[in-house]
């Protein structure tokens, strides 16, 4: 991406982010980090930002038989669902817009596609239309840090977690995926380092 690219990104992603008004603290519910803002990435501090290098996944049931999996092995269509909800969460977002309070947590992940996401940090199960598929996230603040956990209806699980440094000026996102019906989903860690971006 160009220089002159990157600028016009930030400066949408800002544009939306003032537009949609200051950050509030509810009264009665605590303050939250200081996460709204626009983030880029910062590939050389992370660590396998778009996943760990492939492995052959071996899907097919888990747990000898003792009827957890129900369904047995994926079939093909859903396999391919599910290998496409994967990159979609494996895929680092290059830039984030957030807003983050006590009781919402909204992100920007593409201002021209308009793609992104707006949470309930109730923890409650929110069924969420995307890219590859409806899936149902849950949303909740775990201290200090934001815990957003997806399900599909292809069995993937995935849970990212957002955290701030105690300087302020980066976001750490880690992300773990697993499945009941595939195996091999992710072989390493996946940790991202967004570095705050001025408007």
């Amino acid at each position: 991406m160009s220089r002159a690219s990157r600028v016009a990104m930030l400066a949408v992603f800002a544009l939306v982010y003032v537009a949609s008004g200051p950050v509030t603290v509810v009264a009665g519910q605590g303050d939250v980090p200081a996460m709204s803002g626009v983030w880029k990435l910062n590939v050389e501090a992370s660590t396998n930002p778009n996943g760990p290098p492939a492995r052959s996944p071996a899907h097919g049931q888990r747990g000898g038989g003792d009827g957890d999996a129900a369904g047995g092995n994926l079939g093909k269509e859903e396999l391919t669902r599910f290998n496409a909800m994967k990159k979609m969460f494996f895929d680092a977002p290059p830039m984030m817009g957030l807003q983050a309070t006590p009781t919402d947590f909204k992100m920007l992940l593409d201002p021209v596609k308009k793609l992104g996401y707006a949470h309930k940090t109730d923890n409650k199960k929110q069924t969420v239309a995307t890219a590859t598929g409806p899936a149902d996230f849950k949303v909740r603040w775990d201290g200090q840090k934001l815990r957003r956990e997806v399900d599909t209806p292809e069995t993937l699980h995935v849970i990212e977690e957002y955290a701030l440094t105690p300087d302020g000026k980066q976001l750490i996102v880690t992300v773990k995926a697993d499945s009941r019906m595939v195996f091999n989903v992710q072989d390493g860690d996946i940790r991202r380092v967004y570095d705050r971006q001025q408007p």
